[in-house]
């Protein structure tokens, strides 16, 4: 295959990964832009309507008019991103018929597929009202996640549906978004039992219908925990989080996931978040994760830690993490993980606004000096909750039992 014909098939393989795969592009408000560059603003006028009343009137008589306002709201092109592979002409050869060009090639184009998806999905925590186990029974959040079973499943799926159309949101073309975990604990309760796992579960994210909804699946649900630390670690405490080790120590040393303790939970606490926010650095506070690690931390997991000093927590996100696998070792008993959940979504498709490039932008260059063809494959794209398309969707909190 020549590598015109490459770029040619590869983007439409691309094209089709990104339409069939990705869950998000199911229940986004998509468009297709070609002419898009990063940094270029979308404007989209939303109307305020507020005002406008239903009023007696007489005849003959005039009636009030009232006023009807807009404003503007914005969304920039702010997702950029691309991964780069090498195609060696010698490999192409030596392969015979199999074709090493095209298996890369699809690899990454799902690589880059999950990334957008994910991006997508974070959007779920812009809702207009969480959902937790706090609502499972009165109408209030608690800050709880939910824990299914027998009882809190058809809970979720009544009171979700009510939550929603209590915002006048409109109950047409309504879904919900799972991970695998929650879409098979799901199923096991008779109110999930129309959802249909033969032939349709885990294809193209389609899993069937639950209480008039439709129900995707997806590994890249954004995931959240909280740790606390409100006493000073001990020297060797350990915390684990998706497989990669962050040690705390009197003395910091030179081994790869150290975390100095600096005498104070607070400064143990921020030292363990400045690490998980740059895990390639190493300073007073932090060794850098070993390469491996960095890539769990930073791509893999796309973490990120908020260090809350009044209420001795952090808080970690992880944008496409889906469930956490977390762990530790703290010598205080009162210190542990307190929270881990994914944030699922559920309401109307088309309430999250997504543009892209009709066609990712790929280039193909030539090692000056090797019989290698670098491929460049990058994605532009713009990913916006309005404060209209907020008010159609929940982001319901389920807890990773």
């Amino acid at each position: 295959m020549a590598l015109g014909d490459f770029k040619q098939d590869y983007i439409l393989r691309y094209q089709d990964i990104l339409m069939k795969t990705m869950v998000s592009m199911k229940i986004a408000n998509t468009r297709f832009q070609s002419n898009m560059k990063f940094g270029d603003t979308v404007v989209r006028t939303i109307l305020d309507l507020s005002a406008v009343r239903v009023r007696t009137f007489t005849n003959l008589v005039d009636q009030t008019v009232d006023a009807i306002t807009d404003s503007e709201q914005t969304m920039t092109i702010n997702v950029q991103v691309g991964a780069v592979f090498p195609i060696a002409r010698l490999e192409k050869i030596q392969a015979g018929p199999l074709n090493p060009a095209m298996t890369a090639g699809k690899e990454i184009a799902i690589k880059v597929a999950n990334y957008l998806d994910a991006t997508v999905l974070a959007e779920t925590q812009n809702a207009f009202a969480n959902f937790d186990t706090g609502n499972l029974t009165t109408a209030a959040a608690n800050g709880t996640a939910i824990t299914l079973s027998s009882t809190t499943v058809p809970q979720m799926v009544a009171q979700t549906h009510a939550k929603l159309f209590s915002n006048n949101a409109p109950m047409t073309n309504v879904c919900w978004v799972l991970d695998p975990f929650s879409l098979s604990q799901i199923a096991q309760f008779p109110i999930g039992k129309d959802i249909t796992n033969e032939n349709t579960i885990f294809k193209n994210g389609f899993s069937g219908n639950l209480f008039g909804a439709e129900v995707y699946v997806s590994n890249n649900l954004t995931g959240e925990a909280v740790l606390s630390i409100a006493t000073t670690p001990t020297d060797g405490d350990t915390i684990v989080i998706g497989g990669v080790t962050f040690t705390f120590k009197t003395t910091l040393g030179s081994t790869a996931g150290n975390i100095a303790i600096g005498g104070s939970a607070d400064a143990a606490r921020l030292n363990l978040s400045e690490l998980i926010n740059a895990p390639g650095t190493t300073d007073a506070g932090q060794v850098a994760l070993s390469a491996a690690d960095q890539i769990t931390i930073a791509d893999t997991l796309r973490l990120t830690a908020t260090d809350s000093a009044s209420a001795n927590t952090m808080t970690i996100i992880g944008i496409g993490s889906s469930r956490l696998t977390l762990s530790e070792t703290l010598t205080d008993a009162t210190d542990a993980w307190t929270a881990n959940f994914v944030h699922c979504y559920y309401g109307q498709k088309g309430a999250i606004d997504v543009a892209v490039q009709d066609q990712p932008e790929m280039e193909m260059r030539e090692e000056p000096k090797q019989l290698t063809t670098n491929i460049f494959n990058n994605v532009v794209a713009a990913v916006k909750t309005f404060s209209d398309g907020a008010n159609y969707f929940l982001d319901v909190m389920i807890k990773n039992a």
